[in-house]
């Protein structure tokens, strides 16, 4: 059977499909790009002014934060893995660079692929994996935790970690991605430089070596947002480090702990800037009171006993007992001393998050935030959340607030 509409309601028909196509949606937000500066202090812009035009200038241009707090113990992997999940270490895994799984009764390796690859050892979801869930895009360019599959997800886009690829390489990829079709470009992607870590370890953060890491990270970061700007990609730009660095001298400032226990005794859960000890016979208390005999630069906890504000409590993987000296001081085993040269080291962080040295950096810039504005001090845990309203995405549950989103966005 033919039938005819009616002219007027044909009409109105048409009127009324051309009315949705001029109906303005909302375009979806720029692309987002979280840098880490590895080791970047909070005051090395204000120290080295010559040598960061370009931070200085995103900084002015933008929102920064006196510094940026760390999570205990103010470790590499332990603070990128904060940063992406907004989780205390003790609700994401990764309470320090190196530790112990009771359960599995395995350690956890930074420098292990076996680790670094495996589910088992990361909890909580990163930013990349909260883009996916929700349908985005997303890719990872270096950063701790970005090679895992959670479940049958992972980033879009994920580059394994291998240092040697050169700057112009990785710079020519990241703006591959972002040229890609609307449905394959990453809303959202990680980027990370370590040269202010080497360089403060191995040199100080006083040394000529650091000021020079410090303007190759300023002229190579400059690099991304001229290029951005020269190619009309809109970019919001998210630029934090992991934490700080201290000058230290390994030779004069370190105890070896085989002064102090009998490793038939007690497992050396991780050591260094701090130390987590297990008693292999469970008794605690004999070993706390053993541990006495450590200098004044020592302090000595039971993990029920840890300073609240660091977080750390109800995950089998914090050891009972814990050493923490104080700030550029290092608890170590002599084996574990003399094999790394840890006596040739000039500098070093994961100590307290209280003491500033520890602290990083954070700059927001980009269309999506506001300009010239200056925040205090604020704890790393918070940036996820800032990320998810960035990208208008909703957040797993975390640790953090909204202080960056009210302090950040436009």
């Amino acid at each position: 059977m033919k039938f005819r509409l009616p002219a007027a309601f044909t009409f109105a028909l048409v009127a009324f499909f051309a009315g949705c196509a001029g109906v303005t949606r909302p375009s979806a937000p720029p692309p987002l790009l979280l840098i880490s500066m590895d080791g970047f202090r909070w005051d090395y812009c204000a120290l080295h002014p010559a040598e960061t035009p370009h931070l200085r200038q995103l900084i002015r241009d933008g929102v920064s934060a006196r510094g940026l707090i760390p999570v205990f113990p103010s470790q590499t992997f332990v603070n990128h893995y904060t940063i992406a999940t907004g989780l205390y270490p003790a609700h994401h895994g990764i309470i320090n660079n190196v530790f112990f799984d009771p359960p599995r009764g395995e350690y956890f390796q930074y420098k292990s692929p076996l680790a670094t690859h495996d589910p088992y050892w990361w909890g909580g979801e990163p930013i990349w994996i909260t883009a996916v869930k929700q349908g985005r895009v997303s890719a990872c360019y270096f950063w701790p935790g970005s090679e895992v599959s959670f479940g049958p997800l992972r980033a879009t886009y994920a580059k394994p970690f291998d240092y040697s690829v050169p700057f112009e390489t990785r710079l020519n990829e990241l703006f591959g991605w972002w040229h890609l079709p609307a449905d394959r470009r990453p809303a959202v992607t990680t980027f990370y430089f370590e040269e202010t870590n080497h360089a403060g370890h191995y040199f100080g953060p006083d040394s000529p070596e650091l000021l020079a890491a410090v303007k190759l990270l300023d002229a190579e970061i400059g690099a991304i947002v001229d290029r951005a700007k020269a190619e009309g990609i809109a970019l919001n730009l998210v630029i934090v480090s992991d934490h700080g660095f201290i000058a230290t001298d390994g030779k004069t400032k370190t105890a070896m702990l085989d002064d102090y226990v009998d490793f038939k005794n007690v497992q050396v859960d991780f050591d260094g800037p701090v130390a987590g000890l297990r008693p292999l016979d469970g008794d605690v208390d004999a070993l706390v009171k053993h541990l006495a005999a450590l200098p004044p630069h020592y302090r000595v906890y039971r993990a029920e006993d840890l300073p609240a504000r660091w977080h750390l409590h109800d995950n089998p993987r914090i050891p009972p007992v814990w050493i923490v000296p104080d700030a550029s001081w290092r608890i170590q085993r002599r084996s574990t001393y003399l094999a790394v040269k840890d006596a040739g080291l000039k500098g070093d962080h994961g100590f307290d998050p209280a003491i500033e040295a520890m602290h990083g950096i954070f700059i927001a810039n980009g269309p999506s935030f506001k300009s010239g504005v200056a925040i205090d001090e604020v704890e790393n845990i918070h940036i996820y959340n800032l990320l998810c309203a960035a990208l208008g995405l909703k957040p797993a549950p975390n640790d953090g607030d909204d202080r960056l989103v009210q302090a950040v966005l436009r």
